[in-house]
């Protein structure tokens, strides 16, 4: 029987393999075999079950069609083949320190837009209704500041409203890690995300990313 932790970690695993189908799901609206069989998975209540489903999902041109450059990276870079041929979708993404956050809460993404630009997200296990919005309390050192965030159209993500300069060379800049609460009526959610590595991440997906 998998340990608590065990399960956990399984969990965020399958949430970042969801969102590396997001953006082609998202993006072909003209697949409905792809956008069925995702939605088909993600009832599957067995994790393992569910994560195999999602994995048969992927592009298969290339044999780690959703692939980390390198997976040693803090941050890794992964791109996804759009799956009828289109713009890439092009990802860094750090998980949550898992002995100091909530099991609902997956990690720290920043995703390249179609238009020049990023996207920033709170990746979750526990989905949320798409396009509501909810509270975030970032703890930025000794001072705390509320973010009011949208939940992704797909409901596994809160879109920050904030630019990923805020953490190199803007005001926080300085920390080491990213604390939250999300306030949800269900219940809140609790974790950290350490930021270390960030900078040179960001250089890296700011070359791959749409420039105009």
């Amino acid at each position: 029987m998998a340990s608590a932790g065990t399960e956990s970690i399984s969990l965020r695993s399958l949430v970042v393999l969801g969102y590396l189908l997001a953006g082609a799901v998202t993006a072909s609206a003209q697949q409905p075999d792809i956008s069925a069989g995702f939605a088909k998975c993600k009832t599957i209540a067995d994790n393992q079950a569910r994560l195999d489903c999602l994995k048969k999902l992927l592009p298969s041109s290339d044999p780690a069609a959703a692939r980390a450059q390198n997976t040693q990276d803090l941050w890794p870079l992964v791109v996804t083949p759009h799956p009828t041929g289109g713009r890439e979708a092009i990802s860094i993404m750090r998980t949550a320190d898992t002995t100091r956050s909530d099991p609902d809460l997956a990690g720290l993404m920043i995703r390249c837009q179609e238009k020049p630009g990023f996207e920033v997200l709170l990746a979750l296990v526990r989905p949320f209704p798409p396009l509501a919005r909810r509270d975030i309390i970032v703890g930025s050192g000794t001072t705390q500041s509320v973010l009011h965030a949208e939940v992704s159209t797909l409901g596994t993500g809160l879109v920050l409203p904030v630019e990923p300069t805020a953490f190199t060379t803007g005001p926080w800049r300085e920390l080491k890690e990213l604390a939250v609460v999300i306030k949800d009526p269900e219940a809140e959610i609790h974790g950290v995300i350490p930021l270390d590595g960030l900078t040179p991440a960001m250089a890296k997906l700011s070359a791959r990313c749409p420039t105009g």
